[in-house]
């Protein structure tokens, strides 16, 4: 178990991997994915770059993209722990929907009695 896990309830558990399986974020990873994943272990080492306070277990387990996108560079990955990996792509996700919901949004328009 990872560090830190004994003491959440699992009503305050991360969520599973369900979003990952929904999403097509794996069909867009190179096909050298798992050596790119075990030189960011290999080079930048096991310890969460993350480490958001009260949610990170410190041990990474994870490979997270720096920059949202499909930039696979080294220099663009980090390791990360489940926990605060979840978080951060929470967050890109809220406000990914948020900015696709204002792109939507029309122009608003002068009423004809003011024109």
């Amino acid at each position: 178990m990872a560090l830190g896990q004994d003491r959440m309830t699992p009503k305050h558990r991360p969520p599973t991997r369900a979003a990952w399986n929904r999403s097509s974020r794996k069909d867009r990873l190179p096909r050298d994915w798992p050596s790119r994943r075990a030189e960011v272990f290999r080079t930048k080492g096991r310890i969460c770059l993350l480490a958001y306070a009260g949610v990170c277990t410190l041990e990474a387990t994870e490979v997270d993209h720096i920059e949202p996108g499909d930039n696979h560079e080294p220099d663009n990955l980090q390791p990360v722990c489940s926990e605060c990996h979840a978080v951060k792509s929470s967050a890109e996700g809220y406000h990914a929907r948020a900015r696709k919901g204002r792109a939507r949004m029309r122009k608003t328009e002068k009423h004809p009695g003011f024109t």
